[in-house]
C-alpha cells in the first residue's frame, strides 16, 4: 500500500489506497471519487478539469508535483471548491440576506467533485498523488470562547493558525470576486442574540496568508454577556456601530455559530443558566452553572434563579415582568472552579410573552438573561 496516516503516494492502488483512506473499501476509481470521504481542504484531490492525464506535471523522480503544476486549481481556478459570494450584509433576522444565511446555514464552502467523462471532467487516479486526508482548515479554531474585557471595555477575538502543511490548501489559494483573500479582505465577526440584538465588526488588518489574525474591539459596555458568534470574510472594514456598505462578503469556510461569553471588567463570578419548558408548558426546568474565576473560594449568599417575561424581543429582559424566582440559598464555589444546581420552577406559558431566565447572588446581580428554550421536539 502507498498510504500512511491518510497520505497517499505512488504507486496508487485503487482499493488498497483510495478505498482504504476514503473509507469506501471499493476498487473502482469513479466510485471512490463520487462516494469517498474526500477532504476538501487537501491541495491535491480530484477536481473538475478536462483532460485525461496530467501526470506530466509530476517531477521526473516521482517524489512530488513540479513547482509549475497547476491542475489542482481546476477549470475555474478555485481549487475544487465553490464559495458563495454576497454584495451586502443585511441582517441576521431578515430573510434572504447574507447575515441571515450566515446565522442560519453557515454557508459551507462546497467541494465540487468531478462528474465524469459525460461532463468532460475525467476521473484521474493521479489526482490523489500526495492527497492529504488530514489536511486542516486554512484558518484554525477560535482560540478562546471566554473573552475578558479590560477597564475600557475592550477585548479581542483571536484565531489559532494551523501548522504549515504543503499538502493542504492555504488561504492564499483562494480569491473572492477574482481578488486574492490575503492582503485584500478582513476577518469579520457577527454577534447575535435570539432577542434580535446583533453587532458586527472586523479585524483592523487584512488577512495574511499563513498568519494569525485577531478582531479587536472597544467601548463594548453594552456587550457583556452570552452571545452567538459566527465569523465571515469582508472586503470592508468595520468597527462597532458602523453602517453597512456594499462590498464582497463570504462565510469563513462555512464555520458556524459558536457561543461566546464577554465578561465585564473585574468579573469574578459567572452565572450561566440553561432552561427549557416542560412538555405541558407549566414549568421551566433549569441548570445553573456558577463559575468562580478567582483564586480563593467564594461563599455566595442569596443564590437564586429568576424568570422574567417581555412582550417583544426588543424589550430589555431586565425591565420585564418577574414571573417567578427559585431561591437556592448559600453556595460555596471553589477557587477556579464551578458548581451546578438544577431545579424546576412552576410557570404557565403565555403565547403572547417571551420568557427569560438568569442566575444571581447577593452582590452578583448583573448576569445576563437567556431566553428559555422550547421543550425538545416542539
Amino acid at each position: 500500500m502507498s498510504n500512511s496516516n491518510g497520505h497517499i503516494t505512488l504507486p496508487i492502488n485503487i482499493k488498497a489506497d483510495l478505498g482504504y483512506v476514503l473509507g469506501t473499501g471499493n476498487g473502482d476509481l469513479g466510485y471512490n471519487i463520487v462516494n469517498g470521504n474526500i477532504n476538501k481542504w487537501a491541495k491535491y484531490k480530484p477536481v473538475r478539469l478536462s483532460g485525461v492525464d496530467y501526470s506530466a506535471q509530476i517531477k521526473a523522480d516521482k517524489t512530488g508535483w513540479r513547482d509549475t503544476a497547476n491542475w489542482w486549481k481546476g477549470n475555474d481556478g478555485k481549487c475544487g471548491i465553490a464559495i458563495g459570494e454576497y454584495t451586502s450584509l443585511g441582517g441576521p433576522f431578515t430573510g434572504g440576506t447574507f447575515f441571515y444565511f450566515l446565522k442560519n446555514e453557515a454557508l459551507s464552502w462546497v467541494y465540487n467533485r468531478p462528474r465524469g467523462a459525460a461532463n468532460y471532467e475525467w476521473f484521474r487516479a493521479f489526482d490523489f498523488f500526495h492527497y492529504e486526508h488530514n489536511a486542516p482548515v486554512p484558518v484554525g479554531a477560535l482560540a478562546a470562547t471566554d473573552i475578558w474585557l479590560d477597564s475600557n471595555y475592550a477585548g479581542q477575538f483571536d484565531w489559532d493558525t494551523p501548522a504549515a502543511n504543503q499538502y493542504a490548501l492555504q488561504l492564499g489559494n483562494f480569491s473572492l470576486n477574482n481578488v486574492a483573500i490575503p492582503g485584500n479582505y478582513y476577518l469579520g465577526i457577527l454577534l447575535w442574540k435570539s432577542n434580535g440584538t446583533f453587532y458586527y465588526m472586523t479585524s483592523a488588518s487584512k488577512f495574511v496568508d499563513g498568519g494569525s489574525i485577531s478582531v479587536p474591539f472597544t467601548a463594548a459596555q453594552s456587550m457583556a454577556g452570552i452571545w452567538n458568534m459566527v465569523p465571515f470574510i469582508s472586503s470592508k472594514q468595520y468597527s462597532i456601530g458602523d453602517n453597512a456598505q456594499a462590498g464582497v462578503y463570504a462565510s469563513l469556510f462555512g464555520i458556524g455559530n459558536t457561543e461566546v461569553v464577554l465578561h465585564a471588567p473585574g468579573t469574578i463570578i459567572d452565572f450561566d443558566v440553561f432552561a427549557e419548558w416542560n412538555a405541558a408548558e407549566t414549568a421551566v426546568n433549569y441548570e445553573l452553572i456558577i463559575t468562580n474565576h478567582g483564586s480563593s473560594t467564594q461563599n455566595l449568599t442569596g443564590v437564586a434563579v429568576q424568570i422574567k417575561s417581555t412582550t417583544s424581543g426588543s424589550q430589555d429582559p431586565a425591565s420585564g415582568q418577574t414571573e417567578a424566582t427559585s431561591n437556592i440559598g448559600n453556595v460555596s464555589v471553589p477557587a477556579n472552579g464551578s458548581v451546578t444546581r438544577t431545579g424546576s420552577i412552576s410557570v404557565t406559558r403565555s403565547s403572547t410573552k417571551i420568557y427569560w431566565v438568569k442566575g444571581y447572588a447577593d452582590n452578583f446581580t448583573t448576569a445576563p438573561y437567556n431566553q428559555i428554550e422550547d421543550y425538545p421536539g416542539m
